[in-house]
């Protein structure tokens, strides 16, 4: 199962907005900004390039976990036991 974590839109500052679902948790999002995307790729998190039809210039990612949220949550605090 593939489960939408959230999504990065890179603003023209090269900033990147998150946007998380609903039952992400604030301090969950946090562990996904601050680690590497390497390291989210190895503990089952899947990054998807998003275009646009109308703008070549957007660009943005859509983050999902191969699994459920609640092992999302075991696999993020297992994460920061570790860091």
């Amino acid at each position: 199962m593939r489960t939408l974590v959230a999504t990065i839109m890179t603003n023209a500052k090269e900033k990147n907005i998150y946007c998380k679902v609903s039952k992400v948790t604030e301090a969950q999002l946090k562990i996904i900004r601050e680690t590497s995307q390497a390291e989210l790729e190895d503990l089952g998190f899947t990054f998807i390039k998003l275009i646009s039809l109308d703008y070549s210039d957007v660009k943005a990612q859509a983050i999902f976990f191969e699994g459920h949220l609640d092992e999302m949550a075991r696999a993020l605090k297992e994460l920061r036991k570790f860091s």
